[in-house]
């Protein structure tokens, strides 16, 4: 992969910061159409989905990752082709560990190194202003990333896998 197919990613995702959930939780025409990428009903959780459809409307059959609505399948099929990493960079995939559920939980797009408060942007769906993982839409927000956090890094050369028992 190459940079510019990075920045077209990234611009395709800030592009659809307009989407809403608009006729109930996780459902509404643009997010319908999100989910349907990945074959899962409206009313599903759909920032894994978001991920997949961004990756496949920039990509199609380029796109490395799985066509997943899930954020363990996500990262299982990533880590499959060694490319996970501990670390955030512009471009990458997060994915939000979760303590409380023992999961990855949540995923979006890393879109530019951090601030000088090291608040990391990014643009995900199914969020909210406050970075909820069950949110109403697509939004550009910052993070601070926590140690169990992963990061996929789609464009990179495979490396080997990480542990699983994250």
């Amino acid at each position: 992969m190459t940079a510019d197919a990075v920045t077209a990613v990234l611009n395709v995702a800030r592009a659809h910061s307009w989407v809403r959930e608009t006729t109930g939780p996780n459902r509404g025409e643009a997010v319908n159409a999100i989910l349907a990428r990945v074959g899962l009903p409206p009313g599903q959780p759909w920032c894994a989905a978001f991920v997949s459809y961004v990756g496949w409307a920039v990509l199609r059959q380029a796109w490395p990752l799985p066509n997943v609505g899930g954020c363990v399948s996500l990262f299982d099929g990533a880590n499959a082709k060694q490319l996970v990493r501990d670390t955030p960079a512009a471009g990458s995939v997060f994915l939000l560990w979760s303590p409380t559920l023992g999961r990855f939980a949540h995923t979006g797009f890393v879109t530019a190194g951090p601030d000088e408060d090291g608040e990391w942007p990014t643009v995900e769906g199914n969020s909210n202003p406050g970075g909820s993982r069950e949110g109403t839409g697509v939004f550009l927000r910052a993070r601070t990333f926590e140690p169990r956090d992963r990061f996929i890094h789609w464009w990179a050369q495979p490396t080997r896998p990480a542990p699983t028992g994250v």
